[in-house]
């Protein structure tokens, strides 16, 4: 005899648990997200509201959009996030498996819809027609070979964030056919890989927002009392979006974005484009749409407040791709290493100039590089690694 398990999962009134058990009707969708976020992800950095703004990013209207990088390893959380994103877009998530063809369709199908337009001189009487809607895409867990072994799909990415110039040109099916394709919209994607640390994909790190998770056990205990969280109790203070029913809850996002916002939107970027101080011009120029988003939304007070956190964000990530990167580490292992042999040998540490060039090129050609970097470079990191140049010596400074 069979049974119908799913009535036990219905509540008094006869509806599943949906996302309606955690949304609170008094606040606003942007500070729902926010605080659904809070309440799924533990991050190591406070960066809920970039990652709340981003969601929100209308794309009928940008003009400029970055990409969120959701970077970290496996149960650090990243791949929560992307769910949320994707139901709130009520999109599908595309993962490293999905060809170049089928994620183009998906964006072309996904990136229209259809409005009732009014006859400005006979309000009751309409037409339907064919407008632009707000999108986003979502992947989850892709990695370097996503990108090597289908460059059309980098391309996408490359030159996908600026609507003026986000149309490219691939092959057709038949030889000699060409197709064009507009790849502008906001993306979110994640991986355990750091590839905004590839020197393979330069010209992607300039288009991403990185936003880094990390597993419980490893955020500091400062971080730990900051989020309220013990190892003890952390798990307690999730909820697991997995245990709800999130059908509908996109169109709390069609609805946000309505003309009166919209139009709030459009005014508030014109400022903004003409007025933003501060920021470095590559980081402004994928920062307006965000800039406008957080602030039309009321996750950020005003442009000033809005600008700041920005600032800080960058000045964060500069920080974090210095440290991190593959040169930083690979020299700073280096002059430890210099450092200890200058010791044994009861001398002052002295790297000569033409040493440190042979080393760069041994560290290229074993493949720890992927390409050799500019003298530039590496003289900035030699001297954030507290070295200065001396009568072609490397010395401690």
């Amino acid at each position: 005899m069979a049974f119908d398990y799913s009535s036990l999962q219905l509540s008094d009134d006869g509806i599943a648990d949906t996302w309606k058990e955690i949304y609170d009707d008094s606040l606003s969708l942007p500070w729902n997200i926010h605080h659904i976020l809070r309440q799924t992800i533990l991050l190591p950095y406070d960066f809920y509201d970039i990652i709340t703004v981003y969601f929100l990013l209308p794309s009928a209207l940008c003009k400029i959009v970055p990409y969120l990088f959701l970077h970290g390893q496996s149960g650090s959380g990243k791949s929560t996030a992307a769910k949320i994103a994707s139901y709130l877009h009520g999109v599908g998530i595309n993962t490293s498996s999905d060809t170049f063809a089928a994620v183009r369709n998906s964006l072309e199908d996904r990136r229209y819809g259809t409005a009732k337009v009014q006859n400005p001189d006979n309000p009751e009487d309409y037409t339907l027609q064919r407008v632009a809607r707000n999108t986003m895409m979502v992947w989850d867990d892709i990695n370097s070979q996503t990108f090597t072994s289908q460059p059309n799909l980098y391309n996408m990415l490359k030159f996908g964030t600026n609507k003026s110039t986000s149309t490219i040109t691939v092959s057709g099916k038949e030889t000699g056919d060409v197709l064009r394709f507009n790849c502008f919209c906001p993306k979110i994607f994640s991986s355990i890989s750091p590839l905004h640390l590839d020197d393979r994909f330069r010209e992607l790190k300039r288009r991403l927002v990185v936003i880094p998770f990390k597993r419980v056990e490893e955020l500091s205990d400062v971080r730990k009392k900051e989020l309220r969280i013990t190892d003890d109790n952390w798990q307690g203070k999730l909820i697991d979006t997995e245990a709800y029913d999130w059908k509908g809850f996109s169109e709390k996002f069609d609805n946000f974005w309505d003309l009166e916002l919209a139009q709030l939107y459009i005014d508030s970027r014109k400022i903004l484009s003409k007025t933003t101080r501060g920021l470095g011009s590559q980081e402004r120029s994928i920062s307006i749409d965000l800039l406008t988003t957080g602030i039309v939304c009321g996750i950020w007070q005003d442009e000033d407040v809005a600008v700041e956190r920005l600032k800080a964000y960058w000045k964060w990530f500069k920080s974090e791709s210095r440290d991190t990167s593959g040169l930083g580490n690979l020299l700073s292992e280096f002059i430890r290493r210099e450092e200890k042999n200058a010791k044994n040998a009861q001398c002052e540490l002295s790297i000569p100039t033409s040493f440190l060039r042979t080393q760069v090129d041994n560290w290229v050609n074993s493949g720890y590089l992927f390409e050799k970097p500019r003298g530039k470079e590496v003289k900035e990191l030699m001297l954030d690694q507290g070295m200065r140049m001396k009568k072609g010596q490397w010395v401690k400074g």
